[in-house]
């Protein structure tokens, strides 16, 4: 694990980032219109948030949009950590806990997806086409 990825502890700022800045933000990145930070727990927008970085390295075909169930969403975040591999980066992501879809566990999860988008993210996502990326293969 890289010192920048270690140093995104609990006292980092990214971590008192108000919840309506945060939505805002997936929601200007992804071309979204999430409501909750509980409608993260599907897996589904931390997977296109890695495709606005790291552009072909998710499998987006895969990725289940209208996923209801909680096995649904394990196989999204399966997709998540495959990509999370490609990519290198080193986070354990605890799937049992985001998959059920609670507040804590994914503003947490989303807190430090945040800072390292900030800290990570070279693309010009202007070019990025969130909505095309979600087609259905």
């Amino acid at each position: 694990m890289s010192s920048e990825e270690q140093s995104i502890g609990m006292m980092e700022g990214a971590f008192f980032v108000p919840k309506s800045d945060l939505i805002g933000w997936v929601n200007s990145t992804l071309s979204l219109e999430i409501t909750k930070i509980e409608q993260l727990g599907t897996g589904a927008t931390y997977c296109n948030l890695i495709d606005a970085m790291f552009p072909g390295k998710v499998a987006m075909q895969r990725v289940n949009w209208k996923a209801r169930n909680e096995w649904e969403f394990i196989n999204n975040y399966k997709i998540l950590q495959q990509a999370f591999a490609k990519c290198k980066i080193q986070k354990y992501i605890d799937i049992e806990k985001l998959s059920k879809c609670r507040y804590q566990d994914n503003l947490e999860f989303i807190q430090w997806l945040k800072r390292y988008f900030d800290l990570h993210n070279k693309n010009d996502l202007s070019t990025y086409d969130a909505p095309g990326s979600r087609k259905e293969a």
